[in-house]
C-alpha cells in the first residue's frame, strides 16, 4: 500500500471505527414517545347518583344529624361544668379561709378530671 505506514491496515481501521460507532449508537436509547389519550366523549352525569331521593337515606342522615347535635350539646354542657368547677376550686384554694378541707378540694379535682375524660371520649366518637 502506498502512502500508508507499515503495520497500519485501513480495513482493520474501518472495521474498528464501525464497531465503535455502532456501540455508541446502541448505548443510546431511542427517544421515548409519550402516548396522549384524549378524554372520552363527555357523558351526562348519572342523575340517580346526583339527585338520589332515597327516603331511607334521608332518614339516616336526619338521625345522624340529631345524634351529632345531642353529642355536641353534651360536650358543651360538660365543658361548662368543668369551667365552673375549676373556677370554684381556684377560688377556694386562693381564699384566705383555711377551713376548706383538702379532701373536698381533691374530690372536686377528681370530678373535673372525670368530666374532662368524658368530654375527650365524646369528641373522639366522631
Amino acid at each position: 500500500m502506498r502512502g500508508s505506514s507499515p503495520g497500519f491496515d485501513s480495513g482493520k481501521f474501518a472495521l474498528c471505527a464501525l464497531v465503535l460507532c455502532a456501540g455508541a449508537a446502541l448505548g443510546q436509547s431511542p427517544p421515548q414517545h409519550e402516548v396522549f389519550i384524549p378524554n372520552p366523549t363527555p357523558r351526562q352525569p348519572d342523575l340517580e347518583k346526583v339527585y338520589d331521593d332515597n327516603p331511607a337515606d334521608k332518614k339516616k342522615q336526619e338521625a345522624l344529624s340529631i345524634q351529632n347535635q345531642l353529642r355536641a350539646r353534651e360536650i358543651w354542657l360538660e365543658s361548662n361544668q368543668i369551667l365552673l368547677l375549676a373556677q370554684q376550686l381556684q377560688q377556694e384554694i386562693l381564699s384566705d379561709k383555711k377551713s376548706n378541707s383538702m379532701t373536698a378540694n381533691a374530690a372536686k379535682a377528681g370530678r373535673i378530671e372525670k368530666l374532662a375524660q368524658s368530654v375527650q371520649e365524646k369528641m373522639k366518637v366522631h
